[in-house]
């Protein structure tokens, strides 16, 4: 279309239209005609340049009038809008634009259809930049944690999005970070769930297949930090999904006896089996409970072990020791690396004190929750009902788990935690490796 057709048709407009119809419908002659892009019109190139633009103006008018989102409005977002994202001009500042995005652009849409229609536009452009592989990953990242944060008129996540979030956090294609991103997406769709006793098994249907292809997932030296965070992330999501199938227990079962896994991995496995599992998932609970005194004890065993051989370390081949990899990260290995010292509270000497507080507390937080996957501190949830009456071998096990847990949180050293490995060994068992 040449600009004097162009110019013809926008004044025929401008003669028959009301102020919102002549900038809306001009929008909508601007982009059949392809007069303006993202690459060609310089009042389009960064977010807020696009918040002051006329044709945001239009848009945000004609939803909140109760408009129909017709071709101009899809065109709005889809050629000025949401390509945003992905522009360099915004990069420093994406986190904010994505929020942006859903809020300005479907908040306050009054019909409850356009709302919908609108909203399912983000959701397909955000996924066609999150599975793109040409897209910088950081847009890939935020694209999918877009999805994620889409939202129903009742603020509540928009339910479509779920079963895109559990495509990608099955699909080994995609860049780990991508998937992470969808993982905190569905995990919202879970959590909001776990109430509604028909919300929980539609959003069971569509997150549980995923969440097990990634608990089979292999896992290899270079992936070992994120899978485990994926991991973890759908074993606390299963606890929430309701009772679980014999097969789905079957599976996380595996996992909890798998010595191959990461501890925290399997600790949440057994809490995941405390909150899901019950009679038909065809667990055989006694020797759960047994598996889970095991895990206590060698989580314990292992952060002695990595401070024994840096101590050894220091004394005979003067080595200084490093630092636990990841004690205060998100997504970290919980399971390797040797120990720094760390200055305790019971007044040791820094280079005496071989296991750091935050290793400690760690260990705390393990303990407590083997503990109620046992049995919880008001005998209403946990593995040991599923007996029938709990036995008194696994009460006085959870309180034992549970009250080094305690002192480790009271007096998180050193003395502490061998103190709690102490009290969970037997003496005729003591250097066994349970």
């Amino acid at each position: 279309m040449s600009r004097m057709h162009l110019c013809q048709r926008l004044s025929r407009v401008l003669r028959c239209r009301s102020p919102i119809g002549v900038v809306t419908t001009a929008a909508w002659v601007m982009l059949a005609g392809g007069a303006f892009g993202q690459g060609d019109d310089a009042r389009f190139s960064s977010w807020p340049k696009v918040e002051a633009a006329s044709e945001t103006k239009a848009y945000k008018e004609a939803m909140g009038g109760g408009g129909a989102f017709d071709a101009t409005a899809r065109g709005f977002l889809e050629q000025i809008a949401l390509p945003q994202l992905q522009l360099e001009a915004n990069r420093s500042t994406i986190e904010r634009i994505r929020k942006r995005l859903r809020e300005f652009l479907l908040g306050g849409i009054a019909n409850e259809k356009s709302a919908d229609e609108a909203t399912k536009t983000v959701a397909s452009f955000m996924e066609s930049l999150a599975t793109k592989d040409d897209v910088d990953p950081v847009v890939r990242v935020n694209a999918m944690l877009l999805i994620g944060e889409l939202q129903s008129p009742d603020r509540k996540p928009w339910p479509p999005a779920a079963a895109t979030l559990a495509q990608a956090v099955a699909n080994a294609n995609l860049p780990k970070a991508v998937r992470i991103a969808a993982c905190v997406g569905l995990a919202k769709h879970v959590e909001t769930a776990k109430s509604v006793v028909e919300e929980q098994q539609r959003v069971a249907g569509i997150a549980v297949p995923a969440i097990l292809g990634i608990l089979k997932e292999p896992t290899t030296p270079e992936t070992v930090v994120e899978n485990d965070w994926m991991a973890s992330r759908c074993l606390t999501m299963l606890a929430l999904l309701g009772p679980m199938k014999p097969a789905t227990a079957e599976e996380i079962v595996r996992i909890l006896n798998d010595a191959s896994r990461s501890i925290n991995v399997r600790v949440r496995a057994a809490a995941a089996l405390a909150a899901a599992a019950n009679l038909e998932s065809k667990v055989d609970a006694t020797a759960l409970i047994q598996s889970i005194r095991g895990l206590a004890v060698l989580s314990l065993e292992r952060d002695t072990a990595a401070a024994d051989t840096l101590l050894l370390d220091r004394q005979f081949g003067g080595g200084v020791g490093q630092p636990l990899p990841g004690a205060a990260g998100i997504i970290s290995s919980d399971d390797t690396g040797t120990y720094g010292a760390s200055a305790g509270p019971i007044g040791q000497p820094a280079a005496a004190q071989m296991i750091p507080r935050e290793v400690c507390r760690r260990a705390a937080w393990r303990l407590a929750v083997l503990a109620d996957a046992i049995v919880s501190e008001d005998a209403k949830r946990g593995l040991a009902l599923l007996v029938g009456d709990i036995p008194p071998t696994a009460n006085a096990l959870s309180q034992s788990l549970r009250r080094a847990a305690m002192n480790l949180d009271a007096v998180p050293a050193e003395a502490t935690l061998r103190q709690a490995l102490a009290n969970l060994t037997p003496p005729a068992a003591a250097g066994q490796n349970p």
